[in-house]
């Protein structure tokens, strides 16, 4: 019911999610043998350090002789996706139904993403772009829609929200506020983005994705000419300067990170 008093909503969608379970009216639009599967190029593992190289891969796992399982997983993936996206619009409906939606904010995002045979990896738990980047939507009451490729992260939407809703953002948040992105979609709060696994961390940057592990292994990956992530140039000689810059850059991002 609608209540003058400011309220705070938190919803956890189960899906996506493996097992992928969802009504199968959602499976019937998606016929796994309509799937197309990602391509893999032939030794695509022969340029990543061991720590780089997901446990969760179809070598492992014996899917890689079963293409059609492979389908499946794509289709059970987007079945749960856009059983997902209808809850969604619930809310959104029930928010307008109330006449609510003009002064609530609301912000769309995932915890990690995930892969589905890129790479013959499966899952999460590695820093592959297909893991460590999410979608991210927000409405706001007071700014137009638009769209941005600026860099941000997760711990970002709380300094965001406590701003949105006139709340001070406390001293303690590592996160940097979205506002200006809101205000203006060409804006820039920060230059890079960390992710983090068990093995490493990434730094993600407009140009560069650069990967750290603990056994000292490195990846680099050019995002404007090789999005898909085929050709680690960590050791490439011709990519020596951006390299050294790049480790001092994330010396500094993650100084006093556990």
């Amino acid at each position: 019911s609608r209540d003058e008093k400011p309220f705070f909503l938190a919803t956890g969608m189960v899906r996506p999610h493996y097992p992928n379970v969802a009504p199968e009216q959602y499976f019937a639009r998606y016929p796994y043998k309509r799937m197309q599967l990602p391509h893999v190029p032939e030794g695509d593992w022969d340029d990543m350090p061991k720590a780089g190289i997901s446990a969760s891969n179809s070598q492992k796992f014996g899917i890689d002789e079963f293409p059609d399982n492979q389908k499946r997983m794509w289709a059970g993936y987007l079945a749960t996706v856009t059983f997902m996206d209808e809850q969604v619009g619930r809310i959104l409906k029930a928010l307008k139904d109330l006449g609510l939606d003009k002064n609530t904010a609301v912000f769309f995002t995932s915890d990690h993403g995930y892969l589905l045979g890129e790479h013959h990896f499966w899952q999460k738990g590695n820093l592959r772009e297909e893991v460590t980047r999410v979608p991210l939507i927000m409405r706001t009451p007071a700014h137009k829609p638009g769209v941005s490729s600026s860099i941000v992260e997760l711990v970002d939407l709380f300094p965001t929200a406590c701003e949105l809703a006139g709340l001070p953002v406390p001293q303690s948040v590592e996160g940097t506020s979205l506002l200006p992105i809101l205000k203006n979609p060409k804006a820039s709060v920060k230059k890079s983005a960390l992710s983090f696994v068990s093995r490493g961390t990434s730094m993600r940057s407009s140009d560069w994705s650069y990967m750290k592990y603990k056994d000292g292994s490195e990846e680099l990956y050019d995002m404007k000419k090789d999005p898909r992530q085929f050709e680690n140039l960590a050791k490439s000689p011709q990519h020596s300067d951006i390299m050294k810059k790049l480790r001092v850059q994330f010396g500094k991002r993650t100084q006093g990170l556990p």
